[in-house]
């Protein structure tokens, strides 16, 4: 079988060395025929390359799924509209805690639990006992055709890129691809709180586990400031200080390591020390008693709406931006984003004592929300967000649009401004 590689990197040559252990012929480039291409995982369903292979009858992948079908078992695969990576990261923590090795990407960008030739190489030598686990996007699992996780966690569905996709259904499709495959001994992990997820998946098979604020017969469960954990009779009351999106994570991911056999007990020890994962949500000090929290992954609406619901109380100043396009299309452009951009910036400007605008997406945010400042990059935002923030207060940096990683790693506190070390 003739393959073609039409992406480029490390990730490329892992998908090549793959292929050919595997017999194919591989092929970089061209117009000759083959009868399947490798695609990276941003490239959206409504690309040409992809329209074009699909209309000529040849399979579409991408490296996850190459990955993924010669891994240990058991597989553990995350989706969602957010909290994906939290929630990898979070069960690494719990496992590890627990003594399973874990096969987990460790060189994706920003922290990432995406399927990459870092998760490749641990395949040439897995240990024992191994447990992996890969975050897996809509642009991942809209190009993969058997995924069969033995334990799927899904942790919302809401309207998200769908640029990437051509519209909400195709969108939802992507993601049902992560469970459209499991069996009645497999486990399925899915919120308890949150019924238009629920809805949108449809019908699952699978031993189902629960996460969230509403108790279930099995699962992870929010109650008050600490955590409640059911596994068949055995129960555990655990004490954690993460509260928001992080602490959705770590229910989440309790919910998966007690799928996996895990006693409540441990999961229960683990949760004690685990901490948010950078640039989400993620707190640091300030100048002036100021807390700035790096929310830089934060590139839609539905996750802003997610921070300032969480921080709105507090003397809150907001930096928005970023840039309005991904993959050559506009960003948050479908009626339904739309509509819910519009909703949280007026949110944003109606709870924070100020919002700082950055970087092009500073014109489609103009029609909404009036910012006491705006910034051409997001350095200069930051320093002039903590100029503006009061003392003892809050700077959420919550972008809402796509950044780069050196804009991540600058929202996070890596480098020097003249306000002090970030």
């Amino acid at each position: 079988m003739r393959v073609r590689i039409a992406t480029s990197g490390p990730d490329a040559h892992v998908a090549r060395e793959i292929l050919r252990r595997k017999g194919y012929e591989v092929v970089d480039g061209g117009d000759d025929p083959v009868a399947l291409v490798v695609v990276d995982e941003w490239t959206a369903e409504t690309d040409p390359t992809v329209l074009q292979a699909r209309a000529e009858g040849c399979g579409v992948t991408v490296l996850a799924e190459l990955i993924l079908d010669g891994v240990p078992r058991p597989v553990v695969g995350v989706t969602g509209s957010a909290g994906k990576t939290s929630t990898c990261r979070a069960l690494e923590h719990i496992l590890t805690a627990c003594g399973v090795p874990v096969a987990i990407s460790s060189t994706a960008r920003s922290g990432n639990a995406w399927p990459d030739h870092s998760l490749a190489a641990q395949l040439n030598a897995p240990v024992p006992g191994t447990v992996t686990v890969a975050e897996l996007t809509s642009t991942h699992l809209c190009h993969m055709d058997h995924v069969h996780p033995d334990v799927a966690v899904v942790t919302t569905i809401r309207p998200d890129h769908l640029e990437l996709h051509g519209g909400l259904d195709a969108y939802v499709a992507a993601k049902r691809r992560l469970v459209a495959d499991l069996a009645d001994d497999d486990a399925v992990v899915l919120p308890t709180d949150d019924p238009q997820a629920i809805a949108l998946l449809g019908p699952v098979r699978g031993t189902r586990w629960g996460f969230g604020a509403e108790p279930a017969e099995r699962g992870a469960f929010s109650q008050g400031t600490g955590v409640h954990l059911r596994s068949g009779d055995a129960t555990r009351e655990a004490d954690t200080a993460l509260t928001g999106p992080p602490l959705r994570a770590a229910l989440a991911a309790s919910a998966a390591a007690l799928a996996l056999g895990m006693h409540p007990d441990h999961v229960g020890d683990a949760l004690a020390d685990l901490k948010p994962v950078a640039h989400r949500q993620a707190p640091r000090r300030g100048p002036r008693g100021i807390t700035i929290v790096d929310d830089s992954m934060a590139a839609t609406p539905m996750k802003v709406q997610a921070a300032l619901e969480r921080f709105a109380a507090e003397p809150l100043v907001v930096v928005l931006g970023g840039d309005d396009a991904a993959g050559g299309q506009p960003v948050h452009a479908s009626p339904e984003e739309s509509d819910l951009m519009a909703r949280v910036l007026l949110m944003a400007q109606a709870s924070a004592r100020a919002v700082v605008t950055f970087g092009p997406a500073r014109a489609r945010m103009a029609a909404r929300v009036v910012p006491a400042a705006q910034a051409d990059d997001i350095a200069q935002a930051l320093e002039v967000a903590i100029g503006l923030c009061p003392d003892g207060g809050t700077v959420l940096v919550s972008p809402m649009f796509p950044l780069t990683p050196e804009e991540r790693e600058a929202a996070g506190g890596e480098r020097e401004t003249a306000g002090g070390r970030r």
